[in-house]
């Protein structure tokens, strides 16, 4: 992201604006014009091409027996937690607001919006260190499931509410909508990935065409599930992978499973990085701030962890209960290991 707004910095200074070397020889305003299409970058083609990566990978990857003995605790985490995070949020920002502090011009519902923005984990970096430093699977898969499982409710009330703000709003229940819209993607990612697998089974270890269909039932999902059902495609990508990285174990060649996860890590990596990259440039060349921004910046910070650490206190007694239970230094983690990235990004 550092390099992002390091480009976007000399973008937006005019650098590279007629700038030539070796006599004309090399032309880097081609470079200006790089920097120009990232800052006015569509944010669907990040939804659309590189969400669909990210998601199904964290999904495949995890380990499906660990995943259900700490569903339970994942689903507190990702349904009455984040619903929780999103109204406390909005309503600390909400007296921001009134009191005059700043942000004056935001709306109740634009509050709101940018809780459910800003409540969605996508705590990638934690569980990589958390793999390094040996710690216990259950505690990390925890963090995995429920950053699945959150991005997929913190997604479906940012649209709820965005389609609300835009003049698209629904004419029925947003309660119905909720289930209709969460419920609906995990339909659409089941029925696929079970298409998928009975196609795999009948490939005799053929790398490239089993590895061709886990893609391109990935995109098909999302695809499917956003634009044709307008249902949640990250729930839809959850389902997905869960079933390719549970039933699908026995259906994927044993040759071919390495390559794929290989691939497939390698894929979200690239994604990721282009993310950061890309927002890195927008905001440097795009945003126009000024000292109370900063001040406003930190101030949220703060905010999201005293809510994150509200949500868990108010949960703990429940989930020291499920799974495989939850000890305080457990929770410490959970609250610190919370770390916004890639979704709350694209959204």
């Amino acid at each position: 992201m550092l390099i992002g707004i390091g480009f976007g910095v000399l973008g937006r200074t005019g650098v590279f604006d007629g700038f030539n070397m070796f006599d004309g020889a090399v032309d880097l305003t081609i470079l200006d014009h790089s920097i120009d299409w990232a800052a006015n970058f569509d944010p669907h083609l990040i939804l659309y091409i590189f969400l669909p990566i990210l998601i199904f990978e964290a999904a495949f990857a995890m380990d499906v027996h660990a995943f259900k003995k700490t569903f339970t605790n994942s689903a507190l985490l990702a349904v009455p937690g984040i619903l929780g995070a999103i109204f406390l949020t909005a309503g600390i920002v909400w007296m921001i607001v009134s009191y005059g502090f700043g942000l004056t011009t935001w709306s109740w519902q634009v509050v709101l919006l940018f809780g459910a923005v800003i409540s969605a984990t996508d705590p990638v970096a934690v569980v990589s260190i958390l793999k390094e430093v040996g710690a216990s699977k259950k505690i990390s898969t925890l963090i995995e499931g429920e950053s699945l499982m959150n991005d997929g409710t913190a997604i479906v009330i940012f649209m709820v509410i965005f389609l609300g703000l835009t003049g698209n709003g629904i004419d029925h229940s947003p309660i119905l909508e909720f289930f209709r819209v969460s419920f609906g993607g995990v339909l659409i990612g089941y029925l696929i990935g079970k298409i998928a697998l009975f196609w795999i089974k009948r490939v005799n270890k053929d790398v490239l065409v089993e590895a061709t269909i886990i893609v391109v039932s990935a995109y098909l999902t999302f695809f499917v599930g956003e634009h044709v059902f307008g249902v949640s495609g990250v729930l839809g990508l959850v389902t997905l992978g869960i079933l390719m990285s549970g039933p699908g174990r026995t259906r994927i060649s044993t040759e071919v499973q390495h390559f794929i996860h290989e691939f497939w890590e390698f894929t979200a990596f690239a994604a990721n990085t282009l993310i950061f990259l890309i927002v890195g440039v927008v905001i440097a060349k795009r945003t126009v701030f000024t000292m109370n921004d900063v001040w406003m910046l930190l101030a949220v910070y703060v905010i999201i962890h005293v809510v994150r650490a509200i949500v868990i206190s108010l949960l703990y007694p429940l989930m020291k209960r499920n799974g495989y239970g939850m000890t305080v230094t457990d929770a410490k983690v959970l609250w610190w290991g919370a770390l916004r990235g890639a979704i709350g990004l694209a959204l």
